[in-house]
């Protein structure tokens, strides 16, 4: 039984509105004193969320394996690369701050790098480890690196994902 099933009870529009409620509380849109980390959590639900629904994944591995293969990601990726100069400062500067420890280790891997700036999947590789991090309490608020590991993550992933809120928040989705 797929996950979508699992969650037939929640409207397409109540699924939309959560989306785009997260993502517009990630933009400090809807709250007045919003850190970093919160805006990166709020992001994430966000970007969770719709992964959850148009993937039909179980894991969140699986979930963000199935988002390095988007072709919107990957076309938004690559557009951004190209044409906003700050965005690619951001990716460098990502790049720069590598390698990025796990919590865990993937595939015989105890950290995360990007060897390619222009390569979308390591670069939301190692924003998800930054996640993975963060979830699982290897992130502290009063950390220098980890703040600005937040923030670039949070920088980089709202910048693509803000594409597909521009569908979401105009179409019947």
């Amino acid at each position: 039984m797929g996950l979508a099933i699992k969650f037939m009870w929640m409207h397409r529009s109540r699924l939309r509105k959560l989306v785009v409620d997260w993502f517009r509380r990630s933009q400090g849109e809807t709250v007045s004193e919003f850190d970093i980390f919160d805006r990166f959590t709020s992001l994430w639900i966000s970007f969770n969320a719709w992964e959850t629904y148009e993937s039909d994944k179980e894991s969140d591995r699986k979930k963000i394996e199935w988002a390095k293969m988007n072709t919107d990601l990957n076309s938004k990726f690559s557009e951004l690369l190209s044409d906003d100069p700050t965005f690619r400062q951001d990716v460098t500067a990502l790049q720069e701050m590598c390698p990025i420890r796990r919590n865990r280790p993937y595939k015989n891997s105890n950290e995360v790098t990007i060897a390619n700036i222009n390569n979308f999947n390591e670069v939301l590789e190692a924003i998800y480890v930054i996640r993975c991090n963060f979830f699982h309490g290897e992130k502290s608020p009063d950390d220098r690196r980890d703040r600005t590991l937040t923030e670039l993550a949070f920088r980089i992933l709202s910048k693509v994902f803000a594409a597909k809120i521009s569908q979401l928040s105009s179409s019947g989705w």
